[in-house]
C-alpha cells in the first residue's frame, strides 16, 4: 500500500494530532447545529435516520459533508500514488500545509457564512489528515475518529495484563495517550467553540497546533536528510577498507595488520 507519510510519528506528535482531531469534531458539533467534520460514521445514520422519517432536507444537509470527506480521501491517495515525484518529494507537508491554511481561511469567514462552508472544509481537511497519519512507530491508530483506537487498546492491555504478550504493554501505553488526547482536544474543543469563546473563529487554535506539527515533521526531515548526506561517505570508506586487502593478495602481497583491524571493526 502506497502512503502519503511512510514514516511513523513520535508519540508526542500524534498525541498532538489526536487532539486536534476530537477538537474538530466537537468545534463543528458545538458551532455549526450539530453536525460531524471527522466521524461520518455519525452523519451517515443522521442521513439514514431523516431519510426513514421523510425529512429529506434534513437529510440532504448531510450530504455534502460526506462528499467533502470522500474528496479528501481521494486527494490524499492522489498525493500517495505521486510522492516518489520530483515536484512532491515529501507530500506530509502540503497535507499539513493545507489544513493550517484551511482552517485559518474559516476563522476568518465573516459572521453569518453558512454552517455547510466550515463544516465542508473541516471535513475535508480531516479526512487528509487521517489517510496522512498512520502509525506512531509500529502501532497503527488514528487521530480523527477513536473507535479503533480502544478496539486496539482493550486488545494489547488484555494481551499484556494476561501475559499471553507482555510486549503489547508498548502498544496500550501508546494507545491509551491517543484516546485521552482525543477527548481532551474535544473538550478543549467545546470550550473554546462556545458563544462566550472563540464562537466560529476557534478553528484557529487547531491550525496553532498543526503549525506545531509541521515544525516538528520538518525538523526530523531535516535531520534525517542531513544523516543521509553523511552516511554514504563513510560507508564508501568503509568498502574501500574491506576492499584492498583483497585487491593486495590478488597482486601476490600480504595484507598487514591493518586487515585485522578492520575486520575486527566490523
Amino acid at each position: 500500500m502506497v502512503r502519503v507519510r511512510a514514516r511513523a510519528e513520535h508519540l508526542a506528535t500524534g498525541a498532538t494530532l489526536a487532539v486536534v482531531g476530537g477538537y474538530l469534531d466537537a468545534y463543528t458539533f458545538v458551532a455549526h447545529d450539530g453536525v460531524f467534520a471527522n466521524a461520518q460514521t455519525g452523519n451517515v445514520v443522521f442521513v439514514a435516520v431523516d431519510a426513514a422519517r421523510g425529512q429529506w432536507a434534513q437529510a440532504g444537509r448531510h450530504l455534502p459533508i460526506i462528499g467533502a470527506f470522500l474528496l479528501g480521501l481521494l486527494a490524499a491517495e492522489v498525493l500517495a500514488a505521486h510522492r516518489h515525484r520530483r515536484w512532491l518529494s515529501d507530500p506530509t507537508r502540503l497535507v499539513l500545509a493545507a489544513e493550517i491554511g484551511t482552517l485559518l481561511g474559516v476563522a476568518a469567514l465573516p459572521p453569518g457564512t453558512p454552517s455547510l462552508w466550515t463544516t465542508t472544509a473541516v471535513a475535508f481537511v480531516a479526512a487528509l489528515q487521517v489517510t496522512t497519519f498512520r502509525l506512531i512507530g509500529e502501532t497503527a491508530y488514528s487521530t480523527t475518529m477513536t473507535t479503533g483506537n480502544l478496539r486496539t487498546l482493550v486488545t494489547a492491555a488484555y494481551e499484556w495484563l494476561s501475559g499471553y504478550d507482555r510486549a503489547q504493554r508498548v502498544v496500550a501505553g501508546r494507545l491509551a495517550v491517543i484516546v485521552v488526547a482525543f477527548a481532551g482536544g474535544a473538550a478543549l474543543g467545546a470550550l473554546a467553540s462556545g458563544p462566550d469563546a472563540l464562537g466560529t473563529r476557534a478553528t484557529v487554535l487547531a491550525a496553532l497546533a498543526l503549525t506545531g506539527v509541521l515544525v516538528a515533521v520538518e525538523t526530523h526531515t531535516r535531520r534525517v536528510r542531513a544523516g543521509a548526506r553523511t552516511r554514504p561517505d563513510r560507508a564508501g570508506r568503509d568498502d574501500v577498507m574491506s576492499i584492498a586487502p583483497d585487491a593486495l593478495s590478488a597482486h601476490g602481497r600480504q595484507p598487514g595488520p591493518q586487515r585485522a583491524t578492520v575486520d575486527a571493526g566490523d
